[in-house]
């Protein structure tokens, strides 16, 4: 039985759990309060609102799907830690006991934005970047057009959110911590979902784009395909496949746009990236694919 570790209002557990069928335990992070859960040295059992009961002998494989993306509201700080630490712990436990599938859910906390752009550095090109505290080495940027990101998506004290903006180097705050990169001038968003290794690759025009970041006018509730199939060439898959090898990691989405020479530059990796906005009429095949690994 697989272990579906998410959020009660997630889209993408909502059709796995459709598509997979029978055979599939959700667990909410969000409704913990509805479930029962025993963890003892000898294995661990969770039983569902529904009374469907899943434990450490029934388990062949443990997916952990954004769930600390949703929150129990009301619940003690202290209390959320508890919870977070005991369904950790589990995957941890499925982990150790090779029943894991995915990324790891702190990858992004071992491997960062740079030390993935060194090894991707070895396949693709890339834009000049630079990660900096108090401006130190901003003058490889100059001359140049020049981009903010943000390395950790979190949202500042005030809920804003840090999209990718053009910045004039002269107004950079050195008392601020900058993530930046040369500006790629392009007509095409390219983004390529790799699962088991397959790969899916999508394109979408930025001609109508108001800013510079996709996401900040990207359609949360799908209600028609913004993205639309990119034909992947044969020395991008074998570099994707090779790449993917060096990470470690079998699951993930990658970003890229076309330079000037036609040419994919690397932007990043998400590991656990969402990927149904690509495909939301289940025409292309990723959720088959996703489906039919976790059932491997």
């Amino acid at each position: 039985m697989l272990l579906l570790v998410t959020g009660s209002a997630d889209g993408t557990a909502d059709r796995l759990v459709n598509r997979y069928g029978d055979g599939i335990f959700r667990l909410n992070y969000d409704l913990w309060k509805e479930y029962e859960l025993s963890f003892t040295n000898d294995g661990w059992e969770i039983v569902s609102p529904a009374g469907l009961v899943i434990n450490s002998e029934l388990v062949t494989c443990a997916y952990w799907w954004k769930a600390f993306s949703f929150f129990a509201l009301g619940d003690d700080k202290y209390v959320k830690a508890e919870v977070k630490y005991i369904l950790k712990d589990i995957y941890g436990w499925c982990w150790f006991n090779g029943l894991s599938k995915g990324n790891p859910i702190d990858f992004h906390n071992k491997l960062g934005k740079m030390t993935i752009n060194t090894l991707a550095k070895n396949y693709f090109p890339l834009p000049e970047t630079l990660v900096t505290l108090r401006s130190y080495g901003i003058q490889a940027l100059s001359q140049k057009s020049v981009i903010a990101k943000s390395l950790s998506s979190e949202q500042s004290g005030d809920g804003s959110v840090l999209h990718t903006t053009e910045v004039p180097l002269d107004n950079i705050d050195p008392s601020f911590p900058w993530f930046l990169q040369e500006k790629v001038d392009s007509k095409w968003d390219i983004t390529i979902f790799y699962c088991n290794s397959q790969v899916f690759g999508f394109k979408r025009s930025r001609e109508s784009l108001k800013g510079l970041d996709w996401r900040a006018e990207q359609d949360t509730l799908m209600r028609e395909q913004e993205w639309f199939p990119f034909d992947v060439e044969d020395s991008v898959k074998k570099a994707l496949i090779s790449l993917s090898g060096d990470l470690c990691v079998e699951f993930g989405r990658y970003d890229f746009m076309t330079n000037t020479e036609g040419k994919l530059e690397f932007l990043e990796f998400n590991a656990n990236g969402q990927w149904v906005f690509l495909d939301v009429t289940d025409r292309y095949g990723l959720l088959d694919c996703v489906v039919d690994w976790l059932k491997a």
